[in-house]
This record gives structure tokens, sequence and C-alpha cells, in this order.
């Protein structure tokens, strides 16, 4: 198989390059039968991955802290062997699910909430689903992992020299990601709006908090003239006596009426932020050892992590509903945005090493009794794995299901199965 085929050639330069020539014709292949893509846009696909991956490592080891973590990542994993055999990825089974559920978890720590967002684009440029794209950079994660293990292990300055490479190389690892990533993780300078303000740029700025703080106050002459609209409530008698009388009364009650809706209008709007701003309040909890966890106020981790820590609290067994741990419909397979749940949970569980959970899985009614009894059993496991992947005793996690046998809501509904496809964590001791 040669380059020529595929919409790109090799990327050269540094890690890049280190990469994306392990992306072997071999390698493309078993990708392939992993996603079950073209093998044109697989190849794409991975070399998308490779350099988004790779910038996002690049960002994450511009702060002490997410250095910290990306060098825990590198030692820890044991990924170091797959830059030597990338094929081991593609092999199928336990290896290749325990890979992608790692991989995936990897993700949520490098990308955070900005995971599903990045994975769309990589998806979009990469010509493959989402779901392909999910599992392309869940396996391309821990090989960027071992590529780096590997050139720590080499150099004689360790970790620092590592995070020196990476820091030298960040902007042409962003020239080799996707267009539109560096914008989306804010990545690099911005562009300063001009003082030409037009109407749809002024509402993008209003609309992205991000961007409020580069917004260039327009000058006076520039700014809409609503005062200088005035003198049309008080027109010049034309001539002809008082004819101009009703069109002066029409514009008054006109704009009587509109300040009048627009005061209505702010009220729900404003209310509807502060219920906003409650529910996604987020809590910085500091758990023994020091590490904290910035978690939202209400969510599983938030409650289990304040019932973990109160010795007072003694009413085991205590159950609690995962609020965000979704799967991809009919599979064990987490979605991106659930994996900073199972990241958080499992530093808690290592904070209170003396507690032991049971997971439970629940389903709908859709399909096979037999079948959902499976998957809520396996989808119960999969949260173990990760859990234990990441340094939680096995010992310590126990895991059932009972399929779609204890809904907790109508299942004539939509929002009524959502409900009853549902993970649950029950503290059976402290």
């Amino acid at each position: 198989m040669s380059t020529s085929r595929f919409p790109y050639g090799s990327q050269s330069g540094g890690l890049i390059s280190e990469i994306t020539q392990l992306f072997t014709p071999e390698v493309v292949r078993g990708a392939r039968s992993v996603v079950g893509e073209s093998e044109s846009s697989t190849y794409q696909a991975l070399h998308t991955a490779a350099p988004t991956v790779l910038s996002g490592m690049a960002n994450m080891a511009s702060s002490s802290d997410g250095a910290n973590n990306l060098t825990s990542m590198i030692r820890e994993g044991g990924y170091g062997g797959l830059a030597d055999n990338p094929m081991s990825l593609f092999r199928g089974g336990s290896a290749t699910n325990y890979l992608l559920s790692a991989g995936q978890r990897h993700l949520g720590s490098i990308f955070g909430g900005d995971t599903s967002s990045v994975v769309d684009l990589v998806a979009k440029q990469g010509g493959v689903s989402p779901s392909s794209a999910t599992k392309l950079m869940a396996l391309v994660t821990p090989l960027t992992l071992g590529v780096l293990g590997k050139r720590m292990s080499s150099q004689a300055s360790g970790s620092s020299g590592l995070l020196e490479t990476l820091s030298a190389q960040k902007d042409e690892i962003a020239t080799a990601a996707p267009t539109g990533l560096s914008r989306l993780l804010g990545l690099g300078p911005r562009a300063v709006p001009s003082t030409t303000v037009t109407t749809v740029e002024r509402e993008e700025v209003v609309d992205s908090p991000s961007h409020i703080e580069h917004f260039v106050e327009p000058s006076v002459a520039e700014r809409p003239r609503v005062v200088e609209r005035a003198p049309l409530a008080v027109p010049e008698r034309p001539r002809g006596g008082m004819r101009w009388l009703p069109i002066l009364l029409l514009i008054l009650a006109g704009l009587a009426l509109l300040g009048y809706l627009l005061s209505r209008a702010r009220t729900p709007e404003v209310a509807s932020r502060g219920i906003t701003a409650t529910r996604n309040a987020i809590a910085n909890l500091t758990l023994p050892g020091g590490h904290i966890l910035s978690v939202p106020q209400g969510s599983i981790n938030y409650n289990l992590a304040r019932f973990l820590g109160d010795n007072s609290a003694t009413d085991v067994p205590k159950t609690f509903v995962f609020d965000n741990l979704n799967f991809v419909s009919g599979s064990t397979e987490l979605t991106p945005e659930s994996n900073k749940t199972v990241n958080d949970l499992s530093e808690i569980l290592k904070a209170y090493p003396t507690s032991e959970v049971q997971l439970t899985g629940h389903t709908d009614n859709t399909g096979n009794p037999q079948n959902n009894q499976a998957l809520s059993v396996d989808r119960a496991n999969a949260v173990k794995t990760i859990l234990v992947s990441d340094g939680v005793a096995a010992e310590r996690i126990a895991t059932q299901g009972f399929g779609q046998d204890r809904p907790v809501a109508s299942n004539d509904t939509e929002e009524g199965r959502a409900q009853n496809r549902r993970t649950e964590l029950t503290v059976t001791r402290k």
C-alpha cells in the first residue's frame, strides 16, 4: 500500500513522524478491522488522530499539574512495548478491549469536557463516524504514550527532557493537528476582533464567555446610534399644522410597548441563568492525601466523596446513581464525556482505601430480556475494569446486573427508559 493512494502522505518532523511512521499497511488493516471503515478512511483518521492526541498532551504538559499527570500516565501505563509492536493494539479480544478502555480514560484526562467535541472534529476531518473516531483515538493514545515513554527512558534528562521536547515541538504539533483544534482547546494566540464590529460578530462575542475578555469596545462613533434616533420622537413640525401628531403618538406607543415586552422577556432569562449556575456549580474537593477534585455539586462523585469523608455517616450500604455515565447504545463502550466521571471515581476510591463498593447495571425493556441481563452485567464489569486499571484493588469492587427487572420509571416513554438505563454504586463498607 503506497501512501499516494491516500489523502495524507507521511508527516515530517520529530514526534509526529515517529508516531505516524508506525502506521504501516498492516497496522492500517488491523485498525480497519476494529472500526469497520474503508482502508483509506482509516488511514486518514489515524493520521488525524495522532497529531490531535499529541497536541492535547503537549498542551497538558504546559502546566505543572498537567505535566505530572502526563508523566504518571507514561510511567504507570506500561505502553512502551506498543511502540515496538503497534499491531498488538488491533489483535482483538481482551487485550484490545483493555487498551480501548484505558485509552478512553486517558482521553478524558487529556481533553476533559472537550473530549466529545475533539472526537467530532477528528471524525469530520478523518472521514469516519464518531464511534470509529473514538476507538481510533482511544487506541492511538496508549501508542503515543508508549512512544513518549521510550523517548523518556532513552534521554538522560528523563521526564524533564521529554517535557522540553514537547514544549519545543508544540507549534509544529499544533500545525499538524486538525484545523480548528487550537481554537477548540484555547491553544495559541487568539485574534482580537476588529473595532469595526458587525452585528453577527457582537452576538458571537456575547454568546461565548471565553472570548469576552478579547472584545475591543468600539469607539463612540462606531457604537449603535440608539440615542441619535431620539429626534424621531420629536420631529420638526412639518408644514400643514398638526398632521405629525398622530405619527408621534404611534411612535411613542410603540416604544412603550417594546419596552414592556423586553422587560417581561428579561425576567425568565435571568431566572433561568440563576438555576443553571446553581445546578452546574463546580466544587473543589480536597481528598485525603491532598488531591483536589473539581466536580459538579450534587453529582455522584461529589456526594460519594462527602459521604466517605464523613466519619459520622455510618448508614451502609448506601446507594448512589451515576448521573453522567453513559454507554454507546447496545455496547459496553463508554461515551467520551463519561470518562471524567470514572476517572474522578477512581481518585475517590483510592483516597479511601478501606471502602468497598458494588457496581450494579440496569437496562430498559428494549430488546431481549436475556441479552439485557447480560449487557447490564457487562457494563458494570466494564466500569470495574477501568477502575482496576487505574489502581483500585479488584477485590474492593463487586459487580452485578439486573437487566430490565428493576425499573425506576415507566418504560412507555423515552424519558422513563433513559432513567431505567442506569448504573448504580453501593458503598458496602466505609
